[in-house]
């Protein structure tokens, strides 16, 4: 996945590549991509992007990020015993900061023959591992050793999670490839099971247990695969038994709230423009007025048909430029509508009228507090009508350039060159201690009283986003972090003008003398989490100066105020 200028899509037998477009991110551009060229359908909330450089294995994944945070979350412990993941499970695990609060330790159990001390010298765990099952009618000899791998993770996750006293308990059994032994298996699987003891009884049982199937036999591949899985079973049975608001956010900040929704872009409905005219008629329309998108009553956009954006234009003197954003769930069309000056007086008098708390609001404030699909809509809508407004000339020659695909292309009125939306890589970091107690925040001039984010900054010209993290938090705040701590956790378009935020954490000694660039920065220092977990109990859209004002007031004694969920920045 190149991220460079341009939609043009390239595949070859055994992967695809795709310029990252204007304002996606890097999953919805993996959505689009495989959307556009396949005809495939993207999760986009399981992408794990584990290595800049896709050839190395990375230590560890979002995946166990979001298990060891609800573990800690929840003051809760686990163990686990894998054997085709050889250890990476365990490794993935220690990897995050602070996980030995609640990792007590584990082990690989490899060898078939020659595994019964390390299944805690139990004859009868050996044997579910050694001693076939009896086949059932008809069950080939594929199904009877997946079969005999669900029974064997069932009972270790049981027995480990008894005999360690841990909450919970993780095995892994399968075969990853390349070579397997039973006839008919060529690809990759594994079993997984997480046993759970109850708090109340102490009774230990299996909670959750399922069979992970790869679509191949590369070896590699298939054990992050399966240890991912893994961690993603664990996390689902720590949601599910306490229901833990934190754990709901630690999920909402990776996947959004909401129902599911696939919303399909349609370049090659872009480039058809007698379809594109017919499909604007009975398209639904997000209005645009310079930095600021059309709120309804409530954290709403308030979407609205053509003609109602004409009678709009007819009472204010404005002008508008619409451009096609895409379709919704395959029925739905949508539009930007960008209003081009026009009376502010007469635009408020025109709402005041309607009486139903429509309102223009400041999208960057604004955004975060929207829906997945309405946030979606409002920063798209907006990254291209900044795009629009900043570039009217030609770079090539000069000569004024006009709208063409929907809006989403310029073309020179003269030399015919044609240029499209670009955004800027930006990095943005959650930088904590080394122990994980405690994150080093900031404020800016331009931030509430109080309100602290993460560090951020731009990518410089070939510049790594590891690096990019390492050199901004040290020019922001004298911070040396642990390069090799940096993972990638997601990406957030942030078209203010033009940046996509990719998000990473990493650690650091906290130990270390702050020097802060107050060119950047007003303020800086490590928050430990506890005051952290008070902020995030805050409400409303916190980067604003009144919702910040009015918690304050409400809690004098509050020592920080952090974004609202939403925004990467939290």
């Amino acid at each position: 996945l190149w991220p460079s200028l341009g939609t043009r899509h390239y595949s070859t037998s055994t992967s695809s590549a795709s310029t990252l477009h204007c304002f996606y991110s890097l999953e919805t551009c993996m959505e689009q991509l495989l959307g556009a060229a396949f005809g495939v359908r993207y999760c986009t909330n399981e992408l794990v992007l584990v290595s800049i450089d896709v050839l190395n294995m990375s230590l560890t994944t979002p995946a166990f990020s979001r298990l060891v945070s609800a573990l800690k979350q929840c003051n809760k412990t686990a163990t686990v015993v894998e054997s085709c993941c050889g250890g990476l499970i365990q490794s993935s695990i220690m990897a995050q900061p602070g996980s030995s609060a609640v990792f007590w330790g584990g082990t690989v159990s490899y060898n078939t023959r020659k595994a019964k001390p390390i299944l805690l010298n139990d004859s009868s765990l050996h044997s579910a591992l050694t001693e076939p099952l009896e086949a059932g009618n008809a069950e080939s000899e594929e199904g009877l050793y997946v079969r005999s791998k669900l029974e064997h993770t069932k009972r270790v996750a049981t027995a480990y999670c008894q005999q360690m006293g841990t909450d919970y308990a993780i095995a892994e059994s399968g075969a990853s490839g390349p070579t397997f032994r039973p006839r008919g298996l060529d690809k990759g699987f594994a079993a997984i099971a997480v046993a759970k003891r109850d708090a109340q009884s102490g009774e230990v049982s299996v909670v959750k247990q399922d069979v992970i199937r790869s679509p191949h036999n590369d070896r590699q591949s298939n054990m992050r695969m399966f240890a991912d899985a893994a961690a993603k079973l664990a996390f689902d049975a720590v949601q599910e038994d306490f229901g833990c608001e934190s754990i709901a956010d630690i999920d909402a900040a990776r996947q959004g709230d909401g129902a599911a929704y696939h919303f399909d872009r349609a370049t090659k409905l872009r480039t058809d423009a007698e379809n594109l005219s017919e499909v604007a008629k009975d398209a639904k329309y997000v209005v645009l007025r310079g930095g600021q998108s059309l709120f309804g009553d409530g954290w709403e956009l308030k979407l609205m048909r053509y003609d109602e954006v004409q009678s709009l234009c007819n009472a204010t003197g404005a002008e508008v430029r619409t451009t096609f954003l895409g379709i919704l769930d395959g029925k739905d069309a949508f539009f930007g509508a960008d209003l081009l000056g026009g009376n502010d007086d007469s635009i408020r008098d025109v709402f005041a009228k309607d009486d139903d708390g429509t309102h223009f609001s400041d999208t960057r404030t604004g955004a975060p507090l929207l829906s997945p699909l309405h946030n979606e809509l409002a920063l798209h809508a907006t990254a291209l009508s900044q795009w629009q407004r900043r570039n009217q000339y030609c770079s090539v020659c000069g000569v004024p350039t006009e709208l063409i695909h929907g809006g989403t292309c310029m073309k020179c009125t003269s030399c015919g060159a044609m240029s499209w939306p670009r955004q800027d890589p930006s990095m943005i970091a959650a930088i904590t201690s080394r122990d994980g107690d405690s994150i080093l925040l900031a404020h800016s001039q331009r931030h509430p009283p109080r309100l602290h984010t993460v560090l951020a900054g731009f990518i410089e010209a070939g510049e790594t986003f590891e690096k990019g993290v390492a050199r901004e938090a040290y020019e922001e705040t004298g911070i040396r972090i642990d390069e090799d701590s940096v993972q990638y956790i997601g990406s957030q378009p942030w078209p203010f003008p033009q940046s996509c935020m990719i998000g990473f954490v990493a650690t650091a000694d906290s130990a270390q003398p702050l020097e802060l660039d107050e060119d950047e920065i007003v303020e800086a220092r490590w928050f430990h989490k506890d005051e952290v977990r008070a902020a995030a109990a805050v409400e409303g859209a916190t980067m604003r100066k009144e919702v910040a004002a009015a918690a304050i007031d409400a809690d004098p004694d509050l020592p920080l105020l952090i974004p609202p969920r939403g925004v990467i920045a939290r």
